[in-house]
């Protein structure tokens, strides 16, 4: 490993050209020492958000067991998601659905409106993998009405081996899926 680090650092000041490996980063929602960047176990960040924003394009977001429900990025509008893949990285539970969920927020008494937060949104070339997605909704403005559980953004974004359930949207995507994603897998 050093010896490759060395070799493109060398052909870096030769040449112009800089290696970077990627970068894993963890969510734990009972982390003691939350501290970015989050790339190991004892430091892992506390909500799902913070581990994505601190990372590029290419790495990883592992995640540990627990229901994720604080946190969250606006990405267009006024619109809140709890997990905003906003680069093209990939978030994965470590133990999948059944252990591992994201929960929006939906109003009381009218579920969507102003307040009301998507469960995740995707940008193109992000993947989601192994959540359950429950209790998203939207607001009622044009621009953010539909996808209370995911919202995709482009035909290559990846929603993978994850529940969705119980989301509410107040036009397109009330069951919780919508955009442009070309391979959802929905049990």
């Amino acid at each position: 490993m050093k010896a490759m680090l060395l070799r493109c650092f060398a052909m870096g000041v030769g040449f112009g050209v800089t290696c970077s490996m990627a970068v894993t980063r963890y969510v734990d929602l009972n982390s003691p020492n939350p501290m970015p960047p989050y790339t190991d176990w004892s430091i892992a960040a506390t909500n799902i958000q913070d581990a994505i924003d601190v990372a590029v394009a290419g790495e990883d977001v592992v995640v540990t067991n627990g229901v994720y429900a604080t946190g969250g990025k606006t990405v267009s509008g006024s619109m809140t998601n709890r997990v905003a893949l906003d680069k093209p990285v990939t978030v994965s539970s470590v133990n999948g659905p059944s252990f591992t969920t994201i929960t929006g927020f939906q109003l009381l008494g009218t579920t969507n409106g102003v307040g009301a937060i998507r469960c995740a949104y995707l940008v193109d070339g992000a993947t989601l993998k192994g959540f359950t997605l429950t209790g998203g909704a939207t607001e009622t403005a044009a621009i953010n009405w539909g996808g209370g559980g995911v919202w995709c953004q482009s035909t290559n974004a990846f929603v993978l081996n994850c529940v969705i359930r119980g989301n509410s949207s107040s036009a397109w995507g009330g069951g919780g899926i919508l955009g442009h994603a070309r391979k959802l897998s929905n049990r």
